[in-house]
């Protein structure tokens, strides 16, 4: 439990909020920032072209797609705007991002509000009962959560497709996110702490208090990227009659990362009494093992030395690295697509206003107030914080969140269209997870110009259950019954040179009181 690193995290979060307000006109969702995507649940990746392609699946840059239309002649004249001649596409600020926890919202809240517990509170987990008893029962959740927040801003893409050499993608975008884990209050801070009262002396011994957070991680990147796709036809009668490949790589400009994990501490406490209001201790003693390791551009150097923030758009990058998006999509028939890809394939070495520390020391301290005038105290707070065990300048290396992504689609006509995703992550940073993912969306035209989206997807558990041979009909109830699923709908306004979507995921979800997603992206073709 670090008082300092605790505070970092807390300003992602600040700038996440003030992106949000700065760039509200847009608003806000897995691929952050497309709206169509997001009202689909996420189910794209096979249907996806053009700028929507974009940390997807690179290969559908290049694409060969008429826009539905409602007659003959709308079709006709579509159908040459996109095949026959070199199209520019180009979207401006589009962005999206997501929020909440696996236990509610209200708990999301309460709890990055704990994150930036000042240090009089934070003593006071083990130097007040009351304090450490309202802090188990009302914060902590009674089963193990995740905390997540993660935001993306396109500040500009623009992709220029021409059918006999391919098309080219170029892209600018932002991402800030925090990933917490949340150990339930049984293992966080069990109850196996000592309480002794000596009413003679009116002083009381609080002992063997253990806390024990799990890992966070806070981060804002940004990426510059190039993409190329070559799509190849083939005759309308062999039974693949187009297939398309796609590249893209980033350059990757870290502006800050924060990571904890491994946060223990065990610590007693004798001899406490209130004189006169102030809170006295005989003595404390403890054992902590903490590791944690942050880098950050001057932006957030205020923490440090009080200094008033002055927001930059473009820092000095705390750290640099490197990102590979691979993809393919293949045409079967008429109506069938495949696709599969692996994004955000890299790392990055972060090497600027590092800090690393690895506390595992044990401490101990006698007859002090508990008060920001007694030196012995802010001793012993600085000690906690790990000022004296922090090591500078040492370069550590991250990986991007790298995802893996395979997808069907079925197109019956111009106006309908179905598809089911897989995906997965390769590790749970911010805006990333581990979980297998399915995803199931339907986009259908009503009118020409008005596409209606829905999708639904779930995730772990539900393929725990059924690889148990749970009965289909149980481990759908259970699905229900666990909120493992999450319900989005959205729409858009598609004309032949412009292009709006807007979509909500997690609509249950946002009911419940647990997460809430949603994404504007548009798109002009010249």
């Amino acid at each position: 439990m670090k008082i300092k690193i605790i505070t970092i995290l807390f300003r992602f979060l600040y700038i996440t909020l003030f992106l949000l307000v700065i760039l509200s006109r847009d608003s806000f969702s897995d691929d952050r920032g497309n709206g169509r995507s997001t009202a689909m649940a996420f189910s794209t990746m096979v249907s996806c072209y053009g700028v929507d392609a974009y940390g997807i699946n690179p290969a559908n840059y290049s694409y060969r797609i008429p826009s539905p239309k409602l007659t003959k002649k709308h079709l006709a004249s579509d159908k040459k705007f996109n095949l026959q001649k070199p199209v520019w596409e180009i979207s401006v600020f589009s962005v999206g991002g997501g929020y909440g926890s696996d236990s509610s919202i209200e708990f999301y809240n309460s709890y990055l509000n704990y994150l930036s517990i000042d240090r009089n509170k934070f003593v006071g987990l083990f130097t007040d009962l009351a304090a450490v008893l309202q802090f188990r029962d009302s914060i902590l959740p009674g089963t193990k959560t995740d905390v997540n927040y993660d935001f993306e801003l396109r500040w500009f893409n623009v992709n220029y497709s021409y059918p006999k050499i391919g098309s080219f993608n170029v892209s600018i975008s932002d991402r800030v996110g925090l990933n917490t884990y949340v150990n339930s209050r049984d293992d966080y801070l069990p109850l196996n702490f000592g309480v002794n009262y000596d009413p003679y002396t009116q002083k009381t011994d609080l002992t063997n208090v253990n806390l024990a957070q799990s890992e966070a991680i806070a981060w804002w990147i940004r990426k510059y990227s190039i993409g190329y796709a070559k799509q190849f036809i083939f005759s309308p009668k062999s039974s693949i009659t187009s297939f398309s490949i796609g590249l893209s790589s980033s350059l990757v400009h870290g502006f800050g990362n924060v990571s904890t994990y491994e946060s223990k501490l065990n610590i007693s406490t004798w001899g406490i009494k209130n004189n006169n209001g102030v809170n006295h201790v005989d003595s404390i003693k403890g054992k902590q093992d903490f590791h944690v390791q942050s880098a950050l551009t001057d932006f957030f150097q205020d923490y440090k030395d009080g200094a008033e923030s002055k927001f930059n758009l473009f820092p000095k990058p705390a750290g640099i690295g490197y990102s590979f998006d691979f993809g393919m999509t293949m045409q079967i028939g008429k109506q069938w697509k495949v696709a599969a890809s692996v994004t955000d394939l890299g790392k990055i070495s972060w090497n600027y206003n590092t800090i690393t520390n690895h506390d595992t020391d044990s401490f101990a301290y006698y007859d002090f107030d508990l008060t920001g005038t007694d030196p012995t105290y802010n001793a012993m707070v600085d000690d906690l914080g790990g000022y004296h065990t922090q090591d500078t300048g040492t370069i550590f290396t991250s990986d991007m969140p790298t995802k893996i992504r395979a997808g069907i689609s079925f197109q019956p006509s111009d106006r309908f269209l179905i598809e089911l995703n897989w995906y997965k992550g390769l590790n749970d940073l911010p805006g990333n997870s581990r979980k297998n993912k399915f995803t199931f969306g339907a986009e259908y035209f009503p009118v020409y110009f008005l596409p209606i989206r829905a999708g639904i997807s779930f995730g772990d558990p539900a393929l725990v259950e059924t690889a148990s041979n749970l009965h289909p009909i149980k481990a759908l109830v259970s699905i229900w019954e666990n909120d493992n699923y999450f319900i989005s709908i959205g729409a858009g306004i598609k004309f032949n040179r412009f292009t709006l979507d807007f979509g909500t995921h997690g609509i249950n979800q946002l009911i419940q009181n647990k997460r809430f997603s949603v994404a504007l992206s548009s798109r002009v073709i010249l």
